[in-house]
């Protein structure tokens, strides 16, 4: 191998002979000839086109015991150069390194990956991190896009117009659809679009009225807290007009024009009662009720798309059951005009327990908050702006999120450890004025931030807009749960048995875990059989979304908005692939 010089075209001659080797040794089965390409403690991230699965490989010693396994005989590789991408200099991820973004082919489609390249002692050119993740099928693999009707169909002797054909579709009145989509918020549409463009017959069905609604019904102030331009779905960006920080509201109606403008099949009003698996068929038998009509929908795969959280979780704090006021889950509270003048107490210090309080404060009522746990705080700027900085680039969205996925996890931890502390630094004043008033504050377990609290735990961070300060200055009070024994008919009991009576509680204590909605849908043993869903796995890698799960034909996706976007390409890739017959490398 070369020694990188410092001429351009020297970097790109030996990016290109790295690139050559690379490809040489995979396509020789030369496993140990690759792996000695690679850092002793790289990091090599793939996504479906070699293990058929995310994964990480951490360490030269697990990249060649895992290309042992995955790649096969048959299997051909063909690498290039991005031909729009430059190659380029920089400490994206915290050390130096040449930044490559490829191309590359395979038997059964096309991939994109980055590759980070750094000088060993002895000046060699070796990868430091790598991502490979497949991009696309091979069209000629694949099964053609639904047939729609020509503009002259319209005009035929039977007097159907586009809408006509429109309703037939969505009707299901004849067939079965190959996938069946529970949940129709950002994930189950942004995978209904996906799997449409690849010629896949999706059902959407959401047990809301209207497409939207998960986000509509939600308390009347919130918003996204982070920036539109890192929210996009796929194909449909939203307006350049658009505010920074989207209303809940306004998303929700968008979300409702995507699903029409997309021509996507949703059933709304549609509650899934008991699905199970035929391993004879292999198709799923899945119960759902519209309309006062039940039918039972046989499709070959099943997705849920529900989030990350299933029914609302209510503490068990003594004497809860006691207290005489109302009590409200933050899943149904609205806004904060019904406890105006009246003591109210909110239980949890999350992102919803923040937003809350302050609606409660904006609309008269005595606030506090009894904190139960350290909880992640940042300011929104210019603290958690810093996190989202990558999308205000002018690059295309897909190369954005190329860069964004190619970083893998330990590197993405260590890249959070650092940003956290500058974070910390920029928002010292709002963290000490916290801690003035009570207020416990944390930077995560291991100093990484709300960034990877939230791939971990999905929760137990603010981003804050404005209840920190309301906090400082003891416009909203604070309580420390270690301090109190429970509640009574009045309210809140200490240890030392004083007491302070509250009007009314609002519970802002998060959801049960989404195994229990499998559970409830799927059967005990299905979801004992999967396991956790969401957190991270010992690759760094979510457990069980977009990803195989244990039980054939069961697939989970979850996520924000931008995990919508990025992740939907390669759950739609999968069951596509599933559909039309095409066995992804790694599989067996």
């Amino acid at each position: 191998m070369a020694e990188v010089g410092t001429a351009v075209d020297d970097i790109d001659a030996c990016v290109a002979s790295w690139l050559a080797n690379f490809e040489s040794s995979l396509n020789g089965r030369e496993a140990s000839q690759t792996a000695v390409l690679f850092a002793e403690n790289a990091a090599w991230r793939d996504i479906l086109a070699f293990t058929g699965n995310l994964r990480t490989l951490h360490g030269r010693g697990s990249i060649e015991d895992a290309l042992k396994v995955s790649v096969e005989r048959e299997d051909r590789f063909a690498f290039r150069i991005s031909e729009t991408v430059s190659v380029e200099h920089n400490e994206r991820t915290g050390r130096p390194a040449l930044e490559v973004v490829f191309r590359f082919d395979t038997a059964i489609g096309h991939g994109d990956g980055v590759v980070r390249l750094i000088q060993d002692e002895s000046g060699e050119l070796r990868a430091w991190t790598l991502l490979t993740a497949l991009s696309e099928l091979r069209h000629d693999l694949t099964r053609k896009p639904n047939a729609r009707p020509s503009e002259q169909a319209y005009e035929g002797a039977d007097r159907r117009n586009w809408l006509d054909y429109r309703e037939i579709e969505a009707s299901y009145a004849d067939r079965d659809p190959d996938v069946l989509i529970v949940g129709a918020g950002q994930c189950g549409l942004a995978l209904a679009a996906r799997l449409q463009q690849a010629g896949v017959d999706a059902l959407v069905v959401d047990k809301h009225e209207r497409v939207g609604d998960n986000w509509r019904k939600r308390y009347h102030m919130l918003r996204l807290h982070n920036e539109k331009g890192s929210n996009h779905l796929p194909y449909m960006p939203f307006p350049e007009n658009w505010p920074t920080y989207i209303p809940k509201d306004k998303l929700g109606d968008w979300l409702e024009c995507y699903a029409q403008s997309m021509e996507l099949n949703v059933w709304t009003g549609t509650s899934c009662d008991a699905g199970s698996f035929d391993p004879e068929t292999r198709r799923w038998g899945v119960t759902v009720s519209r309309g006062g009509r039940r039918r039972t929908l046989r499709p070959k795969h099943l997705v849920l798309a529900v989030g990350v959280s299933g029914a609302a979780k209510w503490p068990a704090i003594p004497g809860l059951e006691e207290f005489s006021g109302p009590i409200v889950h933050s899943s149904d509270y609205t806004n904060g005009a019904r406890f105006r003048g009246e003591r109210v107490l909110v239980v949890g210090s999350g992102v919803s327990g923040h937003d809350i309080a302050q609606d409660l404060y904006w609309h008269g009522a005595s606030v506090a908050m009894l904190q139960r746990s350290k909880t992640i705080v940042a300011s929104l700027r210019p603290g958690a702006e810093k996190v989202y900085a990558h999308y205000r680039s002018t690059a295309p969205l897909d190369e954005l999120d190329l860069l964004n996925i190619s970083v893998p996890y330990p590197v993405k931890r260590e890249r959070a450890r650092r940003l956290t502390e500058e974070i910390s630094q920029l928002d010292s004043e709002l963290i000490e004025g916290l801690n003035r008033v009570g207020f416990r504050t944390h930077t995560g377990s291991d100093g990484t931030g709300f960034q990877m609290q939230f791939l971990r735990a999905g929760g137990g961070y603010y981003i804050d807009v404005g209840c920190s300060q309301l906090i400082a200055e003891r416009k909203i009070d604070v309580i420390n749960a270690h301090s109190t024994a429970g509640f009574d008919a009045e309210g809140l009991v200490f240890n030392d048995g004083s007491r302070q009576p509250f009007d009314a509680l609002v519970l802002a204590t998060g959801y049960q875990p989404v195994s229990d909605t499998v559970s409830d849908l799927l059967g005990s043993a299905v979801a004992d059989a999967i396991g956790p869903v969401w957190g991270l796995d010992d690759e760094g890698e979510l457990r069980n979304i977009c990803r195989p799960t244990a039980q054939d034909g069961l697939w989970l996706i979850a996520g924000g908005l931008a995990e919508a976007r990025i992740f939907s390409r390669f759950l739609a890739l999968q069951l596509t692939a599933e559909v039309s017959g095409i066995r992804l490398a790694g599989r067996r």
